[in-house]
């Protein structure tokens, strides 16, 4: 019993490092909507810029968002400079965990935890999916104050960033970890197969 909590809290910590490393890839290269017309790029651009590459928090100096819209794109670089911090640090715990884990010789048991738990997250995470506005207004009232993320349909917060970003971002996010847990299950049976057959 110890030891399957032991396997199970190695393999959530590696999960959050996978996952965190999937956000940041897809919030550093994924931007807009596919096939869409960014109405106002040069604001587009500045506004990735502010969020993801400025190391100090002030108000967004471009005079196309209101007061409200600021403080919101404040709000979210404050959870992207955290989220950022925590991965940083799982990666390096990470690391860690996986050198051990090959030393000791858990790594085949530690990624099939992986597999199976990451899996059972992703079939939760699409059910999910399946009412995505509830799912979107519930993780931005966990992130934001009440009332801090509501903008009229004419907002140029909401034109920027539109539902249907945040929905292809979603799937994208679904997709790539479902690849990358195929690919640890392949690897723990291909490992298994070379192992039976010495």
């Amino acid at each position: 019993m110890v030891k399957k909590l032991f396997y199970f809290l190695l393999a959530i910590t590696l999960l959050i490092a996978i996952y965190l490393t999937i956000f940041e890839f897809l919030l550093s290269n994924f931007h807009s909507p596919f096939n869409s017309e960014i109405k106002e790029p040069t604001a587009h651009n500045a506004t990735w810029i502010y969020l993801l590459k400025q190391h100090y928090i002030t108000f967004i100096e471009i005079d196309l968002f209101n007061i409200h819209e600021k403080r919101h794109l404040l709000d979210v670089k404050r959870v992207l400079d955290r989220t950022y911090s925590i991965w940083i640090t799982l990666l390096s715990l990470t690391l860690l965990i996986l050198i051990i884990s090959f030393i000791k010789n858990w790594i085949k048991k530690l990624l099939q935890y992986v597999v199976v738990i990451g899996t059972t997250i992703n079939i939760f995470l699409t059910l999910l999916s399946l009412n995505f506005l509830n799912s979107f207004n519930l993780f931005h009232s966990l992130f934001f104050a009440q009332n801090s993320w509501s903008f009229p349909n004419n907002s140029i917060l909401i034109e920027c960033f539109p539902l249907l970003y945040f929905q292809e971002f979603f799937l994208f996010f679904l997709i790539l970890s479902f690849l990358i847990f195929i690919l640890l299950n392949f690897y723990v049976k291909i490992t298994n197969e070379n192992f039976n057959n010495r």
